[in-house]
């Protein structure tokens, strides 16, 4: 199954309506652009946001290129499973139902500890020693994706989001998107989690010999070479959210580098990526512009990852959906409709 272009023939009518209703022309600014786009993508109300957290570790960080040790990984799964951490807590804010999914967590967990076994391995090799996953390793880690989104779907969702955990992903992240962008590695890979001037020269070195070890540029041969069960289960999951013509809350770093092999997979992916935030790590903007998926909602200096970035846009994204349906008209309220009358003279 192929993603469904966007019928941008419909673009002129959800202007029209938008323009019908009781408020001056373009006084909403880009939250009247992002309902024009939301309606596009999804007609109707957006009112149910599933965010689906994938973890998993990776063997590059036996090159060194972070303080964090591999425990935090699982240690931050239970944590959110339980209700704890930045991406719960948005989530319980929000009304937005979160999965926490192990696809390659380097540990076991109990039943009790409420995080959705889905493991394919144990954490990723070290990709200067090899590839990070076996072809099939990845395929599957894309079709729990794939399940994962229709599984949040049969349970009413409206968007989905994708959030991610991981220690030492933003190394393989940066690998990624350097390999499908051609951009320097330097001008795509920042500190990750509190890296001094040095430390980011040895990750950028480490990624640039991972580039030249694994030369190949096809997508899923980057994502099998450099990438992570958790990057993987993401885009299988995007590809399956835009083949279902849902809209996908565009997290950050991490997440859009899942983006990225995604929207090299199929051409029509970015034209349902809501981009939530930019993030606080260096390179993201450059990713967003190679997706071509538009300006993001929020710039807050955020780099969480978790999904923390499409929790705190999704108010954004639902007011935004309920303004073609639920906004009142000028004749609704009763108002004389001062859109018309700037039309008249040639204003609008």
């Amino acid at each position: 199954m192929s993603i469904k272009a966007i019928d941008s023939s419909l673009q002129a009518v959800y202007e029209t309506q938008l323009l019908a209703k009781a408020m001056p022309p373009n006084s909403l600014g880009r939250l009247a652009s992002l309902a024009l786009k939301l309606a596009l993508i999804k007609e109707g109300p957006l009112d149910s946001l599933s965010l689906l957290l994938f973890a998993a570790d990776h063997g590059v960080v036996e090159e060194g290129v972070t303080h964090s040790p591999q425990q935090i990984t699982y240690q931050q799964c239970c944590n959110f499973a339980s209700g704890g951490g930045a991406c719960s807590l948005f989530a319980s804010l929000n009304h937005a139902m979160l999965s926490v999914i192990d696809v390659g967590v380097n540990h076991s967990f109990s039943e009790r500890e409420a995080v959705v076994d889905c493991k394919i391995g144990y954490g990723t090799r070290n990709f200067l020693q090899g590839p990070a996953m076996e072809r099939e390793q990845c395929l599957q880690a894309m079709e729990t994706g794939r399940e994962r989104v229709r599984l949040a779907v049969g349970e009413g969702a409206h968007a989905i989001a994708f959030g991610e955990m991981g220690v030492g992903n933003t190394t393989s992240a940066s690998a990624v998107a350097a390999a499908l962008t051609n951009l320097p590695v330097s001008v795509i890979t920042g500190k990750g989690s509190g890296l001094s001037d040095a430390e980011l020269e040895h990750k950028i070195a480490v990624i640039e010999h991972a580039l030249a070890l694994h030369p190949q540029r096809d997508p899923l041969t980057v994502l099998c070479n450099l990438g992570g069960y958790e990057i993987a289960a993401i885009c299988g999951g995007m590809l399956e959210a835009a083949e279902a013509s849902l809209p996908i809350l565009l997290d950050g770093f991490v997440v859009t580098s899942a983006a990225l092999v995604a929207s090299f997979m199929d051409g029509h992916l970015h034209e349902y990526l809501i981009p939530c935030h930019q993030s606080g790590m260096q390179g993201h903007r450059r990713m967003l512009e190679a997706l071509g998926c538009g300006q993001p909602l929020l710039d807050l200096q955020m780099q969480l990852g978790e999904g923390t970035g499409a929790l705190a846009a999704w108010p954004l994204v639902r007011l935004a959906s309920h303004l073609l349906t639920d906004m009142t008209s000028f004749s609704d309220a009763q108002v004389t409709d001062s859109t018309k009358l700037l039309q008249s003279m040639g204003l609008v």
